[in-house]
């Protein structure tokens, strides 16, 4: 019996696997419950089949975060801008029987992104969904401080939010969720955290909201937001397209109007095809946005003092000091 253990141990340092604190005296404790060997064979195979399953639901029930699968998953989630992501405490939280754990962060001035792995405690909540992969069945966002300090006084900030499964290992019953805010970020975020609401479900044919976070609980996050470059007026970019600013980072692009007509698009003089922006760089490489990338944003009140923010997110990390240009549908605007 101590080989086995020992292999155990082996197997999962191999896999990377941090072994969880007390692994030794519960899996003792799980080999003295079981009967007793009376044969050399019969039950002597079966005991051992229980010892490996015993050790196994330990190890997958205390590390789930260390499964191959789910670091294959986020990596390939943050692709090129696993650099400018932070990296989180491995720590879970259980809420209502989903055990959460926030694995890395991105930021800019913007917007912010949050990689959470979310594992079925219960073993039967994720049973109930049709497909947590389809989007609109997850629902959350990132809990940030709002920040008034540029606009009006007593003006009311709003933002976006959003979250959606990236995908599901069968194995450790856990989802990847990309859960995102789009806002004016603030200098402090030390109070910042994720939030996931609800998920829902369509498995009857009727809508069923699954699983719910009764007391709106959030989980802590460490947040670096990547550096902004500026752009004012004197920018072709800015002053082609009436704006009063504009933000670029590796993570995307922002705009910022004043809306003296709260009806009227900023961009719609470019017709529907404003919303495909893209990045030249210096190579003559293009960078796209996300496909619905564009993220509206109106800043309170809605008079001759409101603001208007419009945010796209680009496929890949782009190199701020390497744009060229940006394209606004057909429109070319230089940055240099």
């Amino acid at each position: 019996m101590e080989q086995f253990d020992e292999m155990l141990k082996a197997m999962a340092e191999k896999e990377e696997m941090v072994m969880p604190k007390g692994f030794d005296g519960r899996l003792k404790n799980v080999l003295d419950e079981l009967p007793p060997r009376k044969k050399r064979r019969g039950l002597g195979v079966v005991k051992g089949v229980l010892v490996a399953a015993a050790a196994c639901a330990l190890l997958v029930g205390t590390a789930f975060a260390a499964s191959p699968g789910l670091r294959e998953m986020l990596a390939e989630a943050l692709g090129g801008f696993a650099p400018y992501a932070r990296e989180q405490e491995d720590k879970a939280y259980v809420i209502d029987g989903i055990e959460f754990k926030v694995k890395s962060v991105l930021a800019d001035d913007f917007t912010i992104r949050a990689y959470v792995e979310a594992r079925d405690v219960d073993g039967d909540i994720f049973d109930k969904i049709d497909d947590i992969t389809i989007p609109g069945r997850v629902a959350g966002g990132v809990d940030v401080p709002t920040v008034n300090e540029w606009l009006v006084p007593d003006a009311a900030e709003s933002w976006m939010s959003g979250a959606e499964c990236l995908g599901y290992d069968e194995e450790s019953r856990t989802a990847l969720l990309v859960v995102s805010t789009w806002k004016t970020m603030p200098e402090d975020l030390t109070s910042a955290g994720v939030e996931v609401d609800h998920i829902d479900s369509y498995l009857t044919g009727d809508f069923e909201m699954i699983w719910e976070n009764t007391w709106g609980r959030t989980i802590p996050v460490d947040v670096t937001p990547v550096e902004s470059t500026v752009l004012g007026r004197e920018s072709a970019l800015v002053s082609g397209l009436d704006a009063e600013e504009a933000r670029l980072s590796p993570l995307g692009l922002t705009l910022i109007f004043h809306d003296y007509n709260i009806h009227r698009d900023p961009l719609e003089s470019y017709g529907p095809e404003a919303a495909s922006v893209s990045v030249k760089l210096a190579d003559g490489s293009i960078v796209e946005t996300l496909q619905g990338g564009q993220c509206g944003i109106f800043l309170s009140p809605y008079d001759e003092n409101s603001s208007r923010v419009l945010i796209w997110n680009f496929r890949e990390p782009v190199d701020v000091e390497n744009i060229e240009g940006i394209y606004v549908g057909d429109e070319y605007f230089s940055v240099k």
